[in-house]
């Protein structure tokens, strides 16, 4: 395969990853797929990856970054203009129509951090499943252990994440 070929099908892989994270939003998202796949190449190209698996942790945790900055820009700009993100599939943490406030990411990015703290491999699965849009066995080839033991940790993160989350909830969040 020619470096071209190599760096079109981790673009590909980027891009894929960016439509995930921003089909999830429902008004008007504060970045486009092109501009997210460009703003993580850019951060990405720079580093050595050791396998499809590695390249896919680091782009999690690329995306994560971005969005998180992306919203606290957003955030800043508007000061509770009422945007709304959506986490179709994490009903737990969105509101009856599945979009959740702006502010509501930055919590779940609080909490991840405080989970990382206590048990930093459930705080990844959390990040590649999330932020990443992973599967399970794919999260489970690029942390290295097996699926069960993945699905353990998503569980449990998914229940305290939401316990974390749920003393910050509004009423109609």
């Amino acid at each position: 395969m020619s470096e071209q070929s190599d760096i079109d099908v981790v673009y590909s892989e980027l891009r894929q990853i960016a439509v995930v994270h921003l089909s999830r939003s429902v008004r008007r998202p504060s970045l486009q797929a092109t501009q997210l796949v460009h703003e993580a190449w850019l951060r990405l190209s720079s580093k050595e990856w050791k396998s499809r698996t590695h390249f896919l942790a680091l782009a999690s945790r690329t995306m994560r970054m971005l969005l998180i900055d992306a919203v606290r820009a957003r955030m800043a700009e508007r000061r509770g203009g009422g945007d709304q993100l959506s986490l179709s599939g994490d009903e737990e943490f969105s509101g009856p129509d599945g979009s959740m406030a702006l502010d509501r990411v930055i919590d779940i990015d609080r909490a991840l951090r405080e989970l990382a703290l206590h048990d930093e491999r459930k705080a990844r699965v959390v990040e590649m499943r999330f932020f990443g849009g992973l599967e399970l066995q794919e999260v489970a080839e690029v942390l290295e252990v097996s699926l069960a033991t993945v699905k353990r940790d998503w569980e449990f993160a998914r229940t305290w994440l939401f316990a974390r989350l749920s003393s910050t909830l509004t009423p109609g969040e």
